[in-house]
């Protein structure tokens, strides 16, 4: 019988070749425009537009990220027989998943809360406290899978530029397209948040820092645990 990665490599272009592909461009627009977003953080009181303009770009890839995460989780616990045969994602990382996908969603909201609402009490607690622990989360997350990613795309663009048939210039599309929807829904709102409005009181660099110390402690303590599973995974 094979293994699931002989099953993999006999199935090149599988669905689990194409959503994995999916999930890493995603995930690397995320990764992109994440990481500007907490440069902006970091000086929130003269940027609070600019910040509030990311926010609102990185709507369209973390949708593309959610559909991608979620349809693997749905093959797998529908019993696709590829996806079983695949194997679930690291036991740890499925633990983490919920929070991650939960901080995210409150994040998400609870900025757009405070930009286009007037309650800076509830939505700036709600904001502070989700970005404290979706920080730590994000960075687990990322460190497991940054050096798979690169080859991911690079497969994908290769392939790309051979005219194989496999479906990446669909997913180079949707991602773009979701780019594009994220960047102009963020110009069309932009009178409704830009300076001048006047209701913001948040400051988050405290819970940025928080959050950035909870990172380094939590791949500290995750990446071991990590590997681990994986070694038990692969024994057994």
């Amino acid at each position: 019988m094979m293994n699931p990665k002989e099953i993999y490599d006999k199935n090149k272009y599988s669905a689990i070749d194409r959503n994995e592909k999916m999930t890493a461009w995603a995930g690397a627009v995320l990764f992109v425009f994440i990481i500007a977003e907490l440069l902006i953080t970091a000086s929130l009181h003269g940027l609070i537009t600019e910040h509030i303009f990311v926010g609102i770009l990185l709507s369209g890839p973390l949708l593309i990220k959610i559909y991608s995460t979620g349809y693997r989780f749905f093959r797998y616990y529908t019993k696709s027989n590829e996806f079983v045969q695949n194997g679930p994602p690291n036991f740890i990382l499925r633990i983490l998943a919920p929070f991650l996908v939960l901080s995210t969603i409150l994040v998400f909201i609870s900025g757009f809360g405070l930009a286009f609402g007037h309650d800076d009490r509830l939505f700036g607690k709600i904001h502070s406290v989700s970005v404290t622990l979706w920080i730590p989360l994000t960075a687990i997350h990322a460190y497991v899978y940054i050096r798979r990613v690169p080859r991911l795309i690079a497969s994908d663009w290769r392939n790309q530029t051979k005219n194989q048939n496999n479906g990446n210039k669909g997913r180079i599309i949707v991602n773009l397209t979701a780019l594009a929807a994220g960047t102009i829904a963020a110009i069309v709102l932009l009178p409704l948040y830009a300076e001048g409005w006047g209701h913001f009181r948040l400051h988050l660099p405290g819970p940025l820092l928080l959050g950035i110390v909870g990172a380094v402690v939590g791949i500290f303590a995750a990446v071991p645990l990590i590997r681990l599973t994986n070694k038990a995974k692969t024994l057994g």
